[in-house]
């Protein structure tokens, strides 16, 4: 699928940056205002490309620091996940930053349409869970994208008794067991800064969820 330039409205696109009881637009400090020809160039009159793939990798410990031993199979983001790409300019920088404080306390912070419009979208539209954006100049970018997937919560049952004797006689019982997995829907936020240091630079990226 070509990726391309969107006017959308905010609430339907931005709404995977939080999930939130109240919503406010962001106003951006005096020292960064949207710079929109800056961002759209940056968009659109280069030669560099991004280009990745969108999956999680479950992992049923819950421990984040093993999630390097982690070999379950990749699931792929499903058809019709949204990949955005947001030029790292400063207007935007100050946007992330804060929306992430504002996530933490509850509340939904929306860009205004004119910012919208200097960010590429890019629908998955197949089963490898692949984009591209091309077109870029150097500079920096963020990639986000918001996508569900299945969890598995180890779990133990009791099946049946061992009772265990010595010469004959009955000292105790134990436990057999059986393990099993719980498979619940989950769902991953994914946010990857990339920088391009030249002109036709092909960076591959993975938007992935590993914990």
């Amino acid at each position: 699928m070509k990726t391309t330039f969107a006017l959308v409205s905010c609430a339907l696109t931005m709404a995977f940056f939080a999930q939130a009881q109240t919503t406010q637009t962001f106003v951006s400090s005096q020292n960064n205002k949207l710079e929109r020809e800056e961002a759209i160039r940056m968009l659109d009159k280069g030669n560099s490309t991004i280009t990745g793939k969108v999956f999680a990798r479950d992992i049923q410990t819950g421990i984040k620091a093993l999630s390097f031993l982690n070999t379950n199979e990749k699931q792929y983001a499903p058809t019709g996940t949204e990949v955005i790409l947001i030029p790292y300019t400063a207007y935007f920088k100050e946007y992330l930053e804060t929306a992430k404080k504002q996530r933490k306390r509850g509340k939904w912070l929306q860009l205004p349409n004119e910012a919208v419009e200097c960010m590429k979208f890019h629908k998955i539209d197949g089963g490898g869970g692949k984009f591209v954006f091309d077109k870029l100049m150097p500079g920096k970018y963020v990639l986000y994208t918001h996508f569900g997937y299945i969890h598995t919560i180890p779990r133990t049952r009791v099946v049946g008794k061992t009772d265990h004797y010595v010469n004959g006689v009955y000292q105790n019982s134990s436990d057999i067991t059986s393990s099993y997995g719980l498979r619940m829907d989950s769902d991953a936020l994914v946010e990857k800064l990339v920088t391009i240091d030249k002109d036709g630079e092909v960076k591959e990226v993975n938007l992935k969820k590993a914990e």
